[in-house]
Parts: C-alpha cells; structure tokens; sequence
C-alpha cells in the first residue's frame, strides 16, 4: 500500500471540487486529492477507510451520518468544507490547509535532535487577538513536551497581552521588570543566574518577562541587547537541567530586526493573513527570512473561523 496521504473530497458539486482539489494539490504537494460521489458513497462506504482525511459538505451530509459509514478502529479525519455561522460560505483552501497541518502536528514547536533547549521565533503580521490565540495553544501544546517555558515578548507594550489576573482580582501596578533588565544587560556585567528575578508567571504557561513600564522600551532596545537577553536566557535555561523552551514573539518589528532575531533562535514560526498571497511585498519579505533562517520553519494561517465562534461563546 502507498504511504501517500489522501484527501477525499465529499460535495455533489463536481465543479466545486475540482477547483478545491487543484488548489490543495498547489498548497499540499505531497497529497493526493479526489471527489467522491454521494452515489458512490452509498455503494461503496469502503472506500472511506483508505483515506486520511475526508472534507465533506455538512449541508449534504451530517458528521453523525458519515460515522455510520466509518469503522471506528479505521477511519479518515474528518473536516468539515462550510463555514459554521451564516450564510455558510466555502472555507478558503488556506483555512483547509491549516487544519490538516494542525491534526498532523506540523506547527507544533519540534523538540530539538541535539539539545534539551530548544528555542522559537513567531513572527505575527495578524492581529494581536488571533496572535494569542495562536501563541496561548503553542505555550500549551509546547508544555506537554517541555518541563519550562519561557516567553519573550519584543513588541510594543500596547499591544502585549495584558498583565495577568491573581485570585480574581486584576493588577494595576505596571509590570517593569523587563525594562529594568534591558538596562542592566546594556551596561554588561549581568549574570544569566540573576535572571529569575526578572520573571513573572504566565497565565497560559510557565513563565514571562511581562510588560514594560513604558511601551517603547523593548522595541527601542538595541538590536545587540535583544541578542543577548536572548542568550543569557539560553544559558539559564540549560541549568534547569530539563527540557525547555524560549518563546520569542515579535509583532510590529521591521523586517530587518526580524530577519537579525531570527539568526539567534532555532525553530521560527510565522503567522501571516490568510489571503497573503495577494500582498507581494509582504510575501517577498517573509520568504526572504525564511532564507535566511538556518533551523526549522512553518508558515501558519491565522484562526480566523474559529476566533469568531469563540467571540459568540464568550
């Protein structure tokens, strides 16, 4: 049997699917791709069980429906083709794409082959809403594998994630921590092993540097301060003797800083709009510091869909 992966494609639309199916074949190269009647469904429900993935139409036919025609020990992931809020529209390819990689893991930050210490760069051109909620899943996901997690946030302090809530009850005190570090670590002498006194807990993770006192402190910082936060971080996190990770999130940098930082950090993950490919100028820069990355990189579409669903639940 093939080690190919497979895509079937569940709509009565043949129209419809061969347009998808040329756009997932573009997007997912190493996948085959292919319609499937609700005729030969009805005949032939076998013919799901070879497939790893089947994207259907719900408004044709339910999940609980298809189930009946699965065999629970073998069947296919199954992801739905429509949007789940009025009027339904199609969800874009990239949207597809996006969750295929998720339920095959790609985006997850890879533990490093040589080193307990792994470290990551997600660069963020989306709004600081779909931001976290990318970066609270990776901070999670990443903790199943990782004993420490550490996160750095280079961006301005407007648009950092707000201070965390103890017991209930919100702190107004500004968090200045990491303006006092960057000081410090400007004027040299500072040792890695002073740097827990920096830190503050993550209400999503382990641990964070926080806000600065004022919001321009970390991104006027000088590009070789950050390189070396970065470092002195590194060395302390090898102590702990565990796995661990450092996080860097960056939002609202030039593509020159961005490109400097990301020579420092191992895995760089970047989060880009969905309809990216209409804007040139931003897809020319984000490939140009894919090129200049030397470790692991994933590109990631933004949780756009399911933001929405989220706001309505909230």
């Amino acid at each position: 049997m093939s080690n190919t992966k497979t895509i079937c494609i569940l709509d009565q639309d043949p129209c419809f699917s061969a347009l998808l199916i040329s756009r997932i074949k573009k997007q997912l190269p190493q996948y085959k791709a292919f319609r499937l009647s609700m005729d030969t469904l009805l005949s032939r429900s076998d013919l799901l069980l070879d497939n790893d993935y089947l994207l259907y139409n719900q408004h044709e036919i339910s999940r609980e429906e298809l189930l009946k025609h699965c065999n629970p020990a073998k069947s296919p992931t199954l992801i739905s083709l429509l949007a789940e809020e009025k009027p339904y529209p199609p969800k874009d390819v990239l949207m597809l794409v996006h969750e295929i990689e998720s339920h095959l893991g790609l985006g997850m930050i890879p533990f490093p082959l040589d080193s307990n210490v792994q470290s990551a760069l997600v660069l963020s051109f989306v709004s600081p809403e779909e931001r976290e909620l990318h970066v609270q899943k990776q901070i999670s996901l990443s903790l199943t594998e990782f004993a420490h997690v550490i996160r750095l946030d280079i961006m301005p302090g407007i648009i950092m994630p707000s201070d965390p809530e103890y017991s209930g009850v919100h702190s107004f005190q500004n968090v200045s921590g990491i303006s006092e570090l960057l000081i410090r670590l400007s004027k040299r002498g500072f040792s890695y092993k002073d740097l827990p006194a920096f830190l503050e807990p993550d209400p999503y993770g382990d641990l964070r540097f926080g806000k600065p006192l004022h919001s321009d402190d970390v991104i006027s910082a000088h590009t070789r301060t950050l390189h070396l936060l970065i470092r002195k971080t590194m060395d302390y996190l090898r102590t702990l003797g565990d796995s661990a990770l450092l996080i860097v999130v960056a939002d609202g940098l030039s593509f020159r800083r961005m490109q400097s930082l990301s020579r420092s950090l191992s895995h760089l993950e970047i989060l880009t709009p969905l309809h990216i490919e209409k804007d040139y100028m931003l897809c020319n820069e984000i490939d140009t510091i894919v090129k200049g990355h030397n470790g692991t990189s994933h590109i990631d579409f933004p949780y756009q869909i399911t933001l929405k669903k989220e706001r309505k639940e909230a």
